[in-house]
């Protein structure tokens, strides 16, 4: 069961990589980045065990439309807030971007693990590796999109730290609380329709981030001509 394990991280590690690339003008420190997303993995895993102690079944479509959101989102978002909000390099709104998405790609890992082994063990090396290639396009980077929505909005609240930044962080979790409902429900009933809405938010969260890095970019710049 080793190779079906690595082969269901490996997708998560890469994706981490391609955000993490994105910030070019000042990336964050990467052992700072490597120890969010193993944050983001154990209490990814710690969810996992503490959901199969539950009492009780609900309805998969009321659990994955609103209580996983609701709850992951939050384990997330609780995993930067407490991991690495209060270093200082954690100073722009694109490092909370970072953080948020390097989060929600350590626990997307240990999800994929489970997904992929039950459907290994239950249907076979052709089942597994058929949900590993779905997971790997559509719900590993679902994580880190929904994740940024907040992370975005939790670094400008560390510039800001006032009143109006706290109520875009609330408005931020929401957000992607919001948006991994509706993921959910669309990839529930048709996977196409899942992939639609994944690529109009990927597409929408690379022009935000490109609209902030030419912003930030001549003042990098300009910082580093007078260094």
């Amino acid at each position: 069961m080793l190779v079906p394990v690595l082969a269901s991280i490996l997708p998560a590690f890469l994706w981490m990589i391609l955000f993490y690339r994105s910030d070019r003008y000042a990336p964050e420190p990467g052992k700072l980045v490597a120890r969010t997303f193993l944050v983001g993995a154990l209490v990814g895993a710690a969810m996992v065990f503490s959901l199969k102690e539950l009492p009780f079944k609900m309805a998969i479509i009321y659990s994955s439309v609103f209580i996983a959101p609701v709850s992951e989102e939050t384990a997330k978002f609780l995993c930067v807030r407490w991991t690495v909000y209060d270093n200082p390099e954690f100073n722009e709104p694109v490092d909370g971007m970072v953080y948020a998405t390097a989060a929600a790609l350590g626990f997307a890992s240990v999800e994929n693990v489970i997904y992929v082994l039950n459907s290994w063990i239950s249907g076979g090396a052709e089942v597994g590796v058929m949900v590993l290639a779905g997971r790997s396009v559509l719900s590993v980077p679902a994580h880190a999109l929904f994740s940024s929505l907040w992370g975005l909005a939790l670094g400008w609240h560390k510039k800001r730290r006032n009143l109006k930044s706290g109520l875009m962080v609330a408005a931020g979790l929401l957000g992607g609380m919001v948006l991994h409902g509706l993921f959910n429900l669309f990839t529930g009933k048709n996977l196409f329709g899942g992939f639609v809405f994944l690529a109009f938010l990927g597409l929408s969260w690379r022009m935000v981030f490109i609209l902030i890095r030419k912003a930030r970019g001549p003042v990098e710049e300009k910082a580093a001509g007078s260094g």
